[in-house]
């Protein structure tokens, strides 16, 4: 055959198992909900997916690597066990239907009714076991959720990766097409149907941002290292640390792995953060463990039951064969033994002597001792199938066990000095009145540990618990986060924290993660130059966290707040520049308006919130003001900070922003003049806000370039100057007044 039939059938199993899986997909409460929620049908979703060239390929991809891995998937075959069930239910039929011939003329009206009734109760039974096993064993095909047929998972080629690309490719595809198809609502007043998870992080309404998509990523893939979490302030790291701990990112082909958090403290000893550390993890593996380790056994009554029930398991079957076959073997119970002894020692190497010569009656009697036997030989090897269960069981629990002693013990080794007094003392009194006595005690304490024996205890025990919780299928890896490291002030306590507990990173089976501030990434990202520091050696990996774009926050907003109008979630992100943080601040704040005020309109919203933001900064710059030398320059500056809560519109804010920064220079090391770039800043962005939201920002108007807005917010925190000019840039685009120009 041509290469081209090949490459043609690849693409058509491809083709299949994707439809295949799209069709589980839909089924799921997930999918099946949002897309009601959109009011998107199923069958435009299918064959947008269908038609993915991107998801095919990916696909493709899963099933050539589970081809390379196991070459038998690429052709399907037919199982032993399928091929006997279908013998078993043809045999039964037809066995049944040759008795129920032969025996009817001779049997009484009492069993020609149980015949009957068996008759059809075995009819019934074969008829199940075909429909059941014929499609399978004929184009490998079997039943869905529905009871339809359709293609099984040798056909499909994906072995045991199925569940994986269900979850990894079909699923995301699927949440991204109700994403791009998701419905928008205009409309400048406020309202929502309810409000989902605004105060928690659900597995559902996490946004798949680039970098929860690349931690995800190298958490399956990594096995060990340390990987630093960068990004300004309220991005999310802490989200993010606390999104691992719940299992809200990890892989589906493995279980979620065990995160152990801790925060960098201010002022640390580092010996004692590395106990910590340990003690968290012993913590953990405790929690976890015990909650998968089963209760030992209580004695030997267990197996007394067991070995009761199988003995009457034997009586009853010895019973029932005896009774019925003697009854039916002429009526004699001591004979029937002794004759069916005999005739299957002379007819053993001939089975069809056993069945020919008999009268029908006989027949019957060895029917039923065969199916009796049979019963007891499926049920013994039930019973040994359990043992070797059980006995497999025992051996991952005595490993679960012994990890899980392993964990108390240290525990307890790192909480409390352990002291042991033991002693003893006697006394002889002697007949002249004097005596005679003697007294020893002993006291043992276990000394401290030096910093480098904690670290290679904690090494150790976390290898132990990896390798462990490993093998016995709990969990594949073990995640450490040091979180709040960038929150230390000065660069160089944070620096030192790293250098003094980077000799417990590269544990094998454990991944470290660390929130670093900026200045760590702007280091991290020097490698490869002259300047090395202890953030560049310590991190294999850097993963720096962005502001949410214009699209994830209106999203973020979106699937809190279903059937929000656009132009409400367009003002939160300018508001909060896109951070995580202040974001869901600022839509918690947006919501409780609506307590006080039915469907407020977009200008009210606005005012309220951005007046709540100028009240709240006010305060910290004349509290900045009041910490400076007095001077002329500052009273003057002062008397315009005190204005800020007064200017009621935003006219009057561009014109206060003007004077605030009609004497600035680009000297930032003067305190007031850094001051004057702040307020000046802050008070324009605060006026751009409500000069654009208003009850006139119609659905044309709400363009891309209003993300400029939440670009001058993040930069008022780093450079105000910056600000400022992105800021004037914006109001010329949009044709407002540059502020002091009229």
């Amino acid at each position: 055959m041509s290469e081209e039939f090949f490459t043609d059938h690849e693409s058509w199993t491809a083709r299949v198992a994707l439809g295949v899986l799209v069709d589980d997909a839909l089924e799921t409460d997930e999918i099946g909900h949002a897309l009601r929620m959109e009011e998107l049908r199923a069958a435009d979703a299918r064959a947008a997916l269908l038609g993915d060239e991107a998801l095919l390929a990916k696909i493709r991809m899963i099933q050539d690597r589970v081809g390379d891995a196991e070459p038998d998937r690429r052709t399907p075959t037919v199982e032993a066990p399928e091929v006997a069930w279908l013998v078993f239910a043809m045999l039964l039929g037809v066995g049944y239907l040759s008795l129920f011939r032969a025996a009817w003329p001779s049997l009484p009206v009492f069993l020609r009714i149980f015949t009957v009734a068996g008759l059809l109760c075995v009819l019934v039974l074969s008829a199940g076991l075909a429909i059941r096993r014929v499609p399978r064993l004929l184009t490998g095909f079997e039943l869905g959720k529905q009871g339809q047929a359709r293609f099984g998972v040798e056909q499909l080629c994906l072995g045991n990766r199925q569940e994986f690309a269900l979850q990894e490719v079909v699923l995301p595809g699927l949440r991204a097409y109700i994403t791009a198809h998701r419905q928008c609502f205009y409309g400048t007043k406020l309202a929502f149907d309810d409000q989902l998870g605004l105060y928690d992080e659900e597995d559902l309404r996490v946004v798949p941002t680039p970098a929860a998509k690349r931690l995800r990523r190298i958490i399956e893939r990594a096995d060990t290292g340390a990987v630093a979490l960068g990004g300004q302030r309220g991005v999310g790291k802490t989200t993010a640390i606390e999104s691992m701990q719940r299992g809200l990112i990890h892989g589906s082909e493995a279980p979620a792995p065990l995160v152990v958090v801790a925060s960098a403290p201010a002022n640390y000893d580092a010996r004692d953060f590395v106990l910590h550390l340990h003690a968290l993890l012993c913590k953990a593996v405790i929690d976890l463990v015990s909650r998968r380790v089963d209760e030992p056994a209580s004695g030997w009554r267990p197996a007394l039951r067991a070995g009761l029930r199988g003995l009457a398991n034997v009586v009853a079957s010895a019973a029932i064969g005896w009774g019925v076959g003697g009854w039916l073997w002429g009526g004699s119970l001591f004979r029937f033994p002794a004759e069916l002894w005999h005739l299957l020692r002379r007819d053993w190497r001939t089975p069809p002597l056993l069945w020919t010569g008999q009268p029908t009656s006989h027949r019957i009697a060895l029917i039923v001792v065969g199916i009796l036997a049979l019963w007891l030989v499926a049920d013994a090897l039930i019973v040994a199938a359990g043992w070797l269960t059980r006995a497999y069981g025992r051996g991952r629990q005595g490993q679960l066990r012994g990890l899980l002693a392993e964990a108390r013990e240290q525990l307890d080794r790192i909480r409390f000095l352990q002291t042991h007094t033991s002693g003893w003392s006697g006394k002889l009194t002697l007949p002249a009145g004097g005596d005679l006595g003697r007294t020893r005690t002993t006291q043992r304490a276990e000394q401290q540990l030096t910093h480098p024996e904690v670290v290679a205890s904690f090494r150790e025990f976390a290898r132990r618990g990896a390798t462990t919780l490993r093998d016995t299928g709990v969990t594949d890896r073990l995640v450490v986060a040091i979180d709040e490291l960038d929150k230390i002030g000065e660069q160089e306590k944070a620096h030192q924290l790293v250098n003094d507990v980077k000799g417990i990173f590269g544990v094998p089976g454990c991944l470290f993660f660390v929130a670093v501030s900026d200045d760590a990434v702007l280091s991290f990202e020097k490698r490869g130059l002259a300047v090395r520091d202890a953030f560049d050696s310590a991190f294999s990996e850097l993963v720096r966290l962005e502001p949410f774009t214009l699209d994830e926050s209106r999203l973020w907003i979106a699937t809190r707040l279903p059937r929000i109008q656009e132009q409400f979630s367009y003002l939160c992100h300018c508001l909060s520049g896109g951070l995580p943080r202040d974001l869901r601040r600022t839509t918690i704040d947006m919501v409780d308006v609506t307590t006080e005020r039915y469907q407020p309109t977009l200008s009210v919203v606005a005012g309220i919130l951005v007046r709540t933001e100028l009240a709240a900064k006010s305060s910290a710059f004349t509290g900045q003001a009041r910490g400076l030398e007095h001077n002329a320059v500052l009273d003057e500056l002062w008397s315009k900070l005190l204005r800020i809560p007064e200017s009621g519109n935003a006219v009057e804010l561009a014109a206060l922003a003007a004077e605030l920064n009609e004497d600035a220079t680009n000297d930032l090391a003067d305190e007031v003049n850094r001051l004057r770039r702040h307020s000046s800043a802050f008070v324009l962005f605060c006026a751009t806000l409500l000069e654009v939201f208003t009850d006139a920002l119609t659905e044309e108007r709400l363009t891309g370039d209003l993300h400029q807005l939440a670009i001058a917010r993040r930069h008022l925190a780093l450079d105000p100057h910056l600000a400022w000019l992105t800021l004037a840039d914006f109001r010329k685009s949009r044709d407002l007044a540059l502020p002091g120009s009229g």
